[in-house]
């Protein structure tokens, strides 16, 4: 099966398995179009970044496609997800990237010519760190970017990029809100109330509600959750609904690391994004809570249905899945 993990691997052994006999032919017919053929790197690193953009980039006059283009067209065993991703690739950016932020495998990056922020997904765990400033391509590659060849990576404290502060200072207040102590029996409006005051103001805005004051708008905001929940829920993607039905069955109360397998994009700062995210929609939405609760003697880290609405996501899913 071909995924995310060997589709590289696979285009590489397609483009081995059907050029390799031509490989110092077109070597030579290309190499003078390569952009980075005048770079200083190390003879693997070099002759690795022009193959990428060989298989990648480069339109075979005879094919009238890239060698990837090629690959997706002459796979049939490729799913039509894959094959749109694959088709993505020739659409590199060069540039001289800073690294923002990291949150397991995604670089959230801002490329330094074009001020574009972007989110890379590596295909393994490294040792970046934020303000780690890397000359190289990426691609995009489904709601991500990849990257398609690095040839220089360094970090500096002389380096202080405004959106890098920005993005620690996200961290910290995103930080001080998943420490909101929770009880089992805490209620929306409780932890509404300790919410900031621009959470609120997009909460009510998705919701379309119109209140004037926070209390107003909170209490709104818990009575159409539990109004509406049938509607609310009905309108979320699946694996929103995954979610829910996981803390369901748990009691409603789960130790967030228990939903690794489901992304959580949320940040300080959400009121204009359409996130994909199976979580952080469920928290915009005011569904699920992230803060702190007491287990034994140590506290946790933990997804906390609200108590308003177990009874009616219990009825719902009982009859849905």
């Amino acid at each position: 099966m071909i995924d995310e993990e060997n589709v590289n691997q696979t285009i590489f052994e397609y483009a081995d398995k059907k050029y390799g006999i031509q490989s110092k032919e077109l070597f030579q017919r290309y190499v003078d179009e390569f952009p980075e053929k005048d770079w200083e790197l190390p003879d693997e690193t070099w002759r690795n970044n022009f193959l990428a953009w060989l298989f990648f980039e480069k339109v075979l006059s005879k094919t009238g496609m890239t060698i990837a283009e090629e690959f997706a067209e002459n796979t049939p065993d490729l799913s039509p997800e894959m094959k749109e991703k694959v088709l993505q690739m020739k659409n590199i950016i060069r540039s001289e990237f800073i690294v923002i932020s990291k949150k397991g495998l995604v670089l959230k990056v801002k490329d330094r010519k074009r001020d574009d922020i972007y989110n890379v997904k590596l295909c393994s765990v490294h040792p970046v760190s934020p303000n780690t400033l890397i000359k190289g391509r990426i691609h995009p590659f489904g709601k991500y970017y990849r990257f398609a060849g690095v040839f220089l990576m360094s970090t500096s404290s002389l380096i202080l990029d405004p959106d890098v502060l920005l993005d620690a200072h996200e961290k910290s207040e995103l930080k001080r809100i998943e420490s909101i102590l929770l009880r089992r029996s805490s209620s929306l409006q409780s932890i509404l109330n300790k919410y900031p005051h621009h959470w609120i103001d997009w909460m009510c805005k998705d919701y379309g509600l119109k209140e004037r004051l926070k209390k107003e708008k909170v209490r709104e905001i818990k009575h159409k959750i539990v109004n509406d929940l049938p509607k609310i829920i009905s309108d979320l993607p699946d694996k929103s609904q995954d979610v829910l039905i996981f803390c369901i069955k748990q009691g409603g109360v789960v130790k967030y690391g228990q939903l690794k397998e489901y992304d959580d994009d949320m940040d300080f700062f959400w009121n204009e994004k359409n996130t994909g995210s199976a979580i952080s929609m469920l928290r915009q939405k005011g569904l699920v809570i992230v803060g702190k609760m007491v287990f034994g003697e140590r506290q946790f880290k933990v997804a906390f249905i609200p108590i308003e609405i177990r009874d009616g996501l219990e009825s719902l899913f009982s009859t849905q899945k």
